[in-house]
């Protein structure tokens, strides 16, 4: 569905991304996880063809992603970068018809099947009392949800998310993880995202990418990738990985700051 050969990209002088190897089905929840500077945020951008990786090095459907023109491109894979443009006078409603864009050849006059997809993206993420406030009038959170309608109403098999629960309290964290699950399960689509906090990666994902310094340090499943000594290697930090009693999944704990915190699985 979405794979790379051996990446290679840098900025200037610097390398960014080193022999990264991808590879995305459909159905799948990918979590790229890794330190601040690691190429999670490019690798994202890479995959979508924001940014040139040479000639034959991302496959998408089987097709290089170079030979693609921009729309061909939006019309299988959206993208929801972590900050977005500042939007002035502009609705709820109105932001989430731009995720139509591809589909349109001049113009925004929607048609009845845009309509549909836009309504559908507005009740999916619980918009509609919002739907004629201007964007830049919501709470962090609100507008978050928004971007995220936007993209969910360009219907695309591949999603991709670079630090989607950004500016979201708990609540709404706990919301769009398992909206990110259901889109996966009842829609059968393909959601790749940044995360950086770790527990949220291991509980939604299906497979899991850890970078360190621009390379792959180890893939698959999160109880394969994400262990005690993973975390020391990669992050340069002590932690725990937890089962408790209570919980279905696995959880990290940080040894803290004086490195003395101790607990046995299954404790609580």
């Amino acid at each position: 569905m979405l794979t790379a050969k051996k990446i290679n990209f840098g900025y200037g002088k610097q390398n960014v991304l080193n022999g990264v190897d991808f590879s995305a089905e459909q159905s799948q929840i990918i979590s790229l996880i890794g330190p601040n500077g690691s190429g999670k945020s490019t690798l994202l951008r890479c995959l979508c063809g924001l940014i040139p990786t040479g000639r034959d090095t991302v496959y998408l459907f089987d097709k290089p992603i170079e030979s693609m023109g921009s729309k061909e491109i939006s019309r299988h894979i959206a993208f929801l970068p972590q900050s977005h443009e500042k939007l002035q006078g502009v609705t709820v409603y109105e932001l989430i018809c731009m995720g139509r864009a591809p589909y349109h050849s001049s113009g925004w006059i929607n048609t009845q099947e845009d309509r549909k997809k836009i309504e559908w993206a507005i009740d999916y993420m619980q918009l509609g009392t919002l739907k004629h406030r201007s964007v830049e009038k919501l709470s962090g959170g609100e507008r978050q949800r928004a971007w995220i309608a936007m993209i969910l109403a360009q219907d695309t098999p591949i999603i991709l998310l670079d630090e989607p629960v950004t500016y979201m309290d708990l609540k709404y964290q706990c919301e769009l993880l398992r909206t990110i699950k259901d889109l996966k399960e009842s829609f059968h689509k393909t959601i790749i995202g940044v995360f950086h906090d770790i527990n949220h990666a291991i509980e939604i994902s299906d497979y899991v990418y850890l970078l360190k310094d621009g390379r792959v340090y180890q893939s698959g499943t999160s109880s394969q990738v994400i262990t005690e000594q993973s975390i020391k290697d990669v992050y340069g930090v002590s932690a725990h990985v937890c089962k408790f009693k209570r919980c279905c999944r696995n959880v990290v704990v940080p040894a803290g700051v004086h490195n003395d915190f101790s607990i046995t699985p299954l404790e609580i």
